[in-house]
């Protein structure tokens, strides 16, 4: 169990490093950014299959990218511009059609999902499927999970796991990968290429991990 809830920092933090990164930049959050990174020395990151894609973003961190070029890479990427956008940063653009108001009742199911896991805030800096804000959701259930490990509530920890489990299976996991070949599909620079690379890698092991935790816990 100490070791689940030393994970659950180490998955907590970054889900939460990552949403940052993924949102629009600016100074301080490249800064938070820069500071954040030395939380994960010492965390061994290279037992983990993302390991690789979090020491490229990781160097590029450590170069000092300009705001400016960020910011217009940004745009370019994500933003809506005269010729569309190369990847929208939503989970709905790649769930459900924009017609017939397929967008809002998606929006208005997932915002249903956090009330009921009494997060009642989410979605207020970027849209409630915004990439940021669905690992914004994750870090938080991480960071729940952690608690229960720590004061010895393993069941109600588990029961969290589930909720990440489903979170993941349902929204994460199946639009992320798409997301990812877009933004490839664009050209990125090296500090979005990197960054979206660790995005597909952490995402993808992270429905594979908790899934062996469940079973591992079933089996004890």
């Amino acid at each position: 169990m100490i070791e689940w809830a030393e994970d659950s920092r180490t998955r907590q933090g970054l889900y939460r490093f990552i949403g940052v990164a993924l949102r629009p930049p600016d100074s301080y959050r490249l800064g938070m950014l820069a500071a954040s990174r030395y939380y994960f020395t010492g965390r061994e990151l290279d037992r983990f299959a993302y390991s690789r894609a979090w020491r490229r973003f990781d160097e590029h961190l450590d170069g000092g990218a300009p705001l400016q070029s960020l910011e217009v890479e940004y745009v370019r990427l994500f933003g809506v511009g005269l010729s569309g956008t190369p990847a929208m940063p939503t989970e709905s653009s790649y769930r459900v059609p924009a017609r017939d108001g397929g967008i809002a009742d998606f929006i208005s199911k997932i915002q249903r999902e956090y009330r009921a896991m009494g997060l009642v805030s989410a979605g207020k800096a970027e849209a409630p499927d915004h990439i940021s804000t669905e690992m914004e959701v994750m870090s938080y259930l991480c960071g729940v999970e952690a608690d229960a490990w720590e004061s010895g509530q393993g069941t109600q920890a588990l029961e969290n796991l589930g909720l990440e489990a489903r979170f993941l299976e349902r929204h994460l996991a199946v639009w992320v990968p798409v997301f990812s070949r877009r933004v490839r599909a664009a050209t990125p620079s090296g500090f979005y290429e990197s960054l979206i690379d660790l995005l597909h890698a952490f995402v993808i092991h992270e429905a594979d991990y908790v899934r062996a935790v469940l079973r591992r816990s079933e089996q004890r």
